[in-house]
């Protein structure tokens, strides 16, 4: 048998295994009614999850230690002549922990500009710019008062209700798990009469390295956003009963804008006075709003696990950290009291010697005459026997 032979019957008898392989998979597909893998039962869907949960090795996310920046600004004239109380006052403190590293990935560019437009509301790239920037543009409770007429201050000022005003941001981590990385913003401004706080959340997805916004969370149904909005009030309506009739929450008119996953299930940030007086986050546990996620959310959520929060939170600053000067009123001290203290100062000795010395009988004579007198009314002291 030559060589070409050779070669001819083994690309017959490949293309024979060709051939039987076709016939058998047309076999089980008309017996089955439906096509299946040669290679398994599993179809694309499951392969996905199976790839997910395959790559679902996490390393731990870094971040910064602590930074806070504070910048003081005073008018430079009072607003009521003579009245040292009325100077416009601002005051911004800013207190982060930025990520370096989230899952290993150090390149953190689409999270920072989120977090810088959620902080900051600008769009610098870098954070030290934005937040140069936020410090040094006070916010004054009157600015056609007090116009471009301002300075900046080494110290705090005090801050008196009307005139001053104290800004804040605070930026920290709140939330990681194997899929996502939450990360609070904080905002609280104090205009002069009131405090005003709100949060927001920025949302990573740390397997695909990509900020998830709230259409990516939950889906943009109409019908499904008066679900929703219906399962929230049936939240309220629970909570009601075990409040007090002076502390109950009013219906939700919608669902809010600002969310937070968190360990147990999907906070909605109600912002103060929409159904409280103060800020209230109402908990759907993740089985009740599954149901208005997206597909990709639903994917994310199935393959995540190893909740953790956060326990260390950045609190914001008091807004008057020089306490208020007062005269304290002067101590007197009654004439008995006194003379009582200097009788026993001077009944105290000067000088205690380490040995008391022996006594002898003998008695030293100094040389010195001693007559006996009196004071008289003058101060002076006389004689008793007249000298003559």
């Amino acid at each position: 048998m030559t060589k070409k032979n050779l070669i001819i019957i083994i690309c017959l008898l490949t293309v024979i295994d060709l051939v039987a392989a076709g016939w058998y998979a047309t076999r089980r597909i008309e017996a089955s009614g439906k096509s299946q893998s040669l290679f398994g039962q599993r179809d694309s869907t499951e392969y996905i999850a199976m790839a997910d949960t395959m790559s679902s090795t996490t390393q731990a996310d870094v971040f910064d230690k602590t930074h806070q920046n504070t910048y003081y600004f005073t008018a430079n004239k009072a607003s009521k002549d003579g009245d040292y109380t009325s100077y416009y006052t601002s005051t911004k403190h800013v207190k982060v922990r930025w990520p370096q590293k989230v899952n290993g990935n150090d390149e953190l560019t689409d999270l920072n500009k989120e977090l810088i437009k959620t902080a900051f509301g600008s769009s610098h790239t870098q954070l030290k710019d934005a937040r140069y920037a936020y410090l040094n543009s006070p916010v004054f409770n009157n600015p056609s008062a007090v116009g471009d007429d301002y300075r900046t201050l080494v110290k705090a000022p005090r801050v008196y209700p009307v005139y001053g005003n104290v800004s804040q941001v605070l930026v920290f981590p709140y939330m990681t798990s194997q899929r996502l990385l939450v990360i609070e913003v904080d905002k609280v401004e104090y205009n002069g009469n009131s405090t005003d706080k709100s949060s927001s959340y920025v949302h990573y997805d740390r397997q695909n390295q990509r900020v998830l916004s709230r259409v990516d969370i939950l889906a943009a149904d109409a019908s499904k956003e008066n679900q929703l909005l219906k399962v929230i009030n049936d939240k309220i309506d629970d909570l009601n009963k075990r409040r007090g009739d002076d502390r109950r929450l009013q219906h939700a008119l919608n669902v809010p804008a600002d969310i937070c996953c968190s360990k147990k299930g999907v906070l909605f940030m109600f912002k103060q006075g929409s159904i409280d007086d103060e800020p209230i986050e109402i908990l759907i546990d993740y089985d009740k709003a599954e149901p208005f996620f997206t597909n990709e959310f639903k994917q994310l959520q199935a393959n995540n696990g190893g909740y953790w929060l956060y326990k260390e939170t950045l609190k914001p600053e008091p807004i008057n950290n020089q306490p208020a000067v007062t005269k304290q009123p002067a101590v007197t001290q009654s004439k008995s009291s006194y003379t009582k203290k200097r009788k026993s100062y001077y009944k105290r000795p000067a000088y205690k010697p380490r040995f008391k010395p022996k006594r002898t009988n003998r008695r030293r004579y100094s040389g010195a005459r001693h007559r006996s007198g009196y004071y008289g009314y003058a101060a002076k002291r006389h004689s008793r026997h007249r000298q003559r």
